[in-house]
This record gives C-alpha cells, structure tokens and sequence, in this order.
C-alpha cells in the first residue's frame, strides 16, 4: 500500500513540475487538488484491495504535484523569506481507514477555495497550447517508465520477492537503459529539457541534490526501523511505539523552522550545515548503542539529536539549491531537489530491507525451501517471540543499518560543508542592483 503512494508520488513529481511551467501554477495546483480528492473517494468507498490500491495510487500521483507548493513559494517570495518555509507531515492515529481518507475532503476544499481566491493565474508568455507543445514530452514518456520499472523492484524487492528473482533483475535492467536512453535524448535531441543541465554545472548544486537524497534515504530508514526497534525489541505496543518516534517527528519540523528563521534573519547558510551534519552524523553514531537496556532517557536525547540535525539539514539544503541556481531555475532546481529526497526514501526501503534480511538470514538461518524475506522473517520472529538471543539478533542487525545512516551522512556532509555558499543577503542586494540598471536602461531607450 505504501509503496504504490510513494512510487507514483516520486514518479509524477518532475512531470507535474513540467507541466506547471507550460499551463501555469494555478491550474496545475487545481488539477493535482482535484485528482486528491478523486483518489480519495475511491479509497474510503473502496470494497477490495484492488480498489483500494487504485485509489492510493491516484493519491500518490497528485501527491507528486505537492512539489508545486514549494514552486509557487519560489515564484512568489524573496529568498530570504523562503528560508522559513517548512512543509509539515502530520499523523494520524486510531481513527478507522475510510475517515482517514474522507477526512482529506475538507481540507482539500478549503486548500481549493484559498487557491481559486488568492493565487494569481500567472498565464505564461506565448499561450498555454504553444507552451504544452514546448514541453519535453518524449523526456516525459522516456523518464515514467523508466522510472516505474526502476523503482518498482527497488522498493519490492526482499519484501514480495527475492532481489535473485527474475522479477527484480529484468526490471531494474530495463530502468537502467530507459535512464540512459533518457540522458541521450536530453543531452542531444530535447529542445526544452526537463532536466535542464545547467542545474548540474556547480558542485555546490550537485552537492544539494546529493544532501536532499541522502536525507531521504535516512530519515526514511530511520523511521521504518525504529519501529522495529521500539516493537521488535523493547515490545511496546503501537501507540507506545507511535510515542517514541516523537522525538525525530517533533524535532525535526522544530530545527527547520528555527534554522530557517536563523537564516532570515543572518543570511548565512553554511553554519546551518557545519551544525546539521556533524548533529546527525554523531547522533548516528549513538544509535548504536540502542539495544535492549538502554535507559529510554537516553534513547530520546539520542533520536531528538537525530531530528533537531536532519531539519537543520533539510532547511539549509532548500536554501542552498536556491541561492545557488539562477532565479530562473528555481522552479526547476526545487522540483529536482524533491524528486532526489523522494527518489532516496524510496532507496531507504530498499537499502534497509536488503541489509536487514540479509543480516537476519546470518542470524536465524534460512527458512526451509525459501529466500529470507521480510514476510519470511516474520514466520521466523512469530516462533522466537520473547527470546532475548533473538532480540539481541535484532539488535545487532539494526545497528549495521544506523552505521550505514551514519557513514552515507559523514561522506555527503563533508561535501557539504566543504561547498561554498552565498550570503542570501547579498544576492539580494545584487538583484535589486541589476533590476534598477535593467529599469534604467528601459528607461534610457524610451527617452531614445
């Protein structure tokens, strides 16, 4: 059920993103708010799976176009205000599945009427049907399928079929050659690439997307294996497991919205990220001392430290991607961004999945007559319940997960905090420079 959200919702972020380039913000806005709601409908009023999957599915898609949130701030507000910005995930629990979906409706509806009522219709130049004709579409058709068959057994692999499978390897092939044969056609034949390669002409940049995608691929491990830690090992149940995720789900929209703010007000980036990475990266570390005896004081300074360093690092990396793209880019190096951190989520699961099977098949053995998998581990867990040498197993296989966690941060934080960053504060001044000298040589020209 997850997997289908977060495969179409990563999948449809850079299309959506083309598309509101072409036909405008608004309607594109409108559209993803609409095809929410459909998929909601479907999902409460589902019968069956099947149903119930399409409408996750149709969610997932229009859950992509989230991303223009964050375009339509770029568009509308000065850098240095767009640093307090922070996109908030919210839960919730023990409410039965069909009000979880209806209850979307309402906040759609108001999200709709705000949006019809407030946001202006930024009708691009040239016309909507010259600009849909300009859009990359054979990028667009090359890139979705690719990027389906790539991610599919990436995120599927290990938990309904084994990473040997031919139902793993034939499709990550064929993802791989779709992406190739996307780069070909963007480097030689797009004439409006949706991936535009002047994204990738900074280091600094490129060091951005590498941030945004090795924040995915953490906080997303992190998240599904705490909740292994907290019900596999220390066996509390799920509202007390749901309770001890807070310190990273309270945490980390709490340092973004500080980290932000600090960056309003100073301009400065790169002490975010000499704060945020060396945080995560030790709090990483001290994960590994997570087992079953560990005071849960303890526990929750450690994973608050792990929170309060990824929304360090989550707010300084938008930043970052902005101050250091060109202000026509923004749109484009915003979405390029999401797509990296949702395209590292997806690689979280997958990462943990393997590593956690893998290391659980050295610890119980092989079940009889098939691969470990994760529903094959659950047969396993179900028969050592209570066994404290099968907590101890558990244990230790999570902690080669966080010292994963915590090498990935140690390699791209120091990238990042090696970069160069530009003092927003400045580029601001700089803007309003080059917008008078451009209104002065209008000016100087209608004199003429």
């Amino acid at each position: 059920m997850g997997t289908v959200f977060s495969l179409s919702a990563t999948v449809f972020q850079q299309p959506v993103a083309e598309i509101s380039h072409a036909v405008g913000r608004k309607p594109a806005f409108l559209l993803v708010l609409a095809v929410f709601s459909i998929g909601s409908v479907v999902a409460a009023t589902a019968r069956n799976i099947a149903d119930l999957l399409v409408g996750r599915a149709m969610q997932g898609v229009a859950s992509g176009g989230s991303v223009l949130s964050a375009i339509v701030l770029t568009d509308l507000i000065e850098l240095r205000d767009r640093a307090t910005w922070l996109s908030v995930q919210n839960g919730i629990q023990a409410l039965g599945l069909r009000w979880l979906f209806w209850i979307n409706l309402p906040a759609i509806a108001i999200s709709a009427a705000g949006l019809g009522l407030l946001l202006g219709f930024d009708r691009p130049d040239g016309g909507i049907l010259p600009n849909l004709k300009k859009i990359d579409w054979w990028g667009i058709i090359i890139f979705t399928p690719s990027a389906v068959s790539l991610l599919a057994p990436i995120t599927m692999a290990g938990v309904l079929f084994p990473w040997s499978s031919w139902k793993a390897i034939v499709p990550l092939s064929l993802g791989f050659s779709g992406l190739v044969a996307l780069g070909l056609h963007q480097r030689y034949f797009a004439k409006a690439p949706m991936f535009r390669a002047r994204l990738f002409d900074r280091w600094v940049t490129i060091c951005g997307f590498m941030g945004q995608a090795v924040f995915g691929v953490c906080v997303n491990m992190i998240l599904y294996y705490l909740v292994v830690y907290w019900s596999g090992v220390r066996g509390f149940d799920e509202i007390l497991t749901g309770v001890m995720l807070l310190p990273e789900t309270f945490s980390i929209p709490i340092a973004a919205i500080l980290c932000g703010l600090t960056i309003r007000k100073t301009g400065a980036i790169r002490w975010a990220m000499f704060v945020g990475w060396p945080l995560t990266v030790a709090s990483l570390g001290l994960l590994w001392l997570m087992d079953t005896q560990t005071p849960l004081a303890a526990l929750i300074v450690i994973n608050a430290g792990v929170g309060l360093g990824a929304g360090t690092i989550a707010s300084s990396l938008n930043v970052a991607l902005l101050a250091t793209t060109r202000r026509e880019d923004n749109g484009h190096a915003m979405a390029m961004g999401w797509l990296a951190k949702s395209a590292g989520m997806c690689l979280g699961i997958a990462i943990g999945t393997a590593v956690f099977t893998s290391r659980l098949q050295v610890q119980f053995g092989k079940v009889p007559g098939e691969e470990m998998t994760a529903e094959s581990f659950l047969r396993v867990l179900n028969h050592v319940k209570g066994d404290p040498a099968a907590r101890d197993a558990i244990v230790h296989t999570l902690r080669v997960l966080w010292i994963i966690c915590c090498g990935l941060s140690a390699l791209v934080g120091l990238l990042c905090c090696l970069c160069k960053y530009p003092n927003i504060n400045d580029l601001r001044k700089e803007q309003q420079a080059q917008e008078l000298q451009e209104k002065h040589c209008a000016d100087s020209r209608m004199l003429d």
